[in-house]
């Protein structure tokens, strides 16, 4: 199980990219993961191969309607511990 933060960012689309992160929700939610959009990106908690499938469809969908995509993918994997979004949370707590 690992943790990830995605960012995936059209470029040249002007100030708004909401349409775009409701695409790679869309997609996200065909996977089996923990999905919990934020902010300044998207934190994915499931099985690896799930996540970087979801992530490549993902930015594939977005650019699909416009010319450039960068995107970000940080994961987190344990072998330590459970590694879950709601672990890390309380451990700030």
């Amino acid at each position: 199980m690992v943790v990830a933060e995605v960012s995936i960012m059209p470029l040249g689309e002007g100030p708004s990219v909401s349409k775009y992160v409701k695409k790679a929700l869309g997609v996200f939610k065909k996977y089996n993961l923990k999905i919990d959009p934020c902010a300044m990106g998207t934190i994915l908690e499931g099985d690896l191969d799930e996540v970087l499938k979801a992530f490549k469809e993902a930015h594939e969908e977005v650019l699909k309607d416009t010319t450039r995509v960068v995107s970000s993918l940080k994961i987190d994997e344990r072998k330590d511990k459970e590694n879950t979004i709601e672990r890390k949370l309380n451990a700030i707590k």
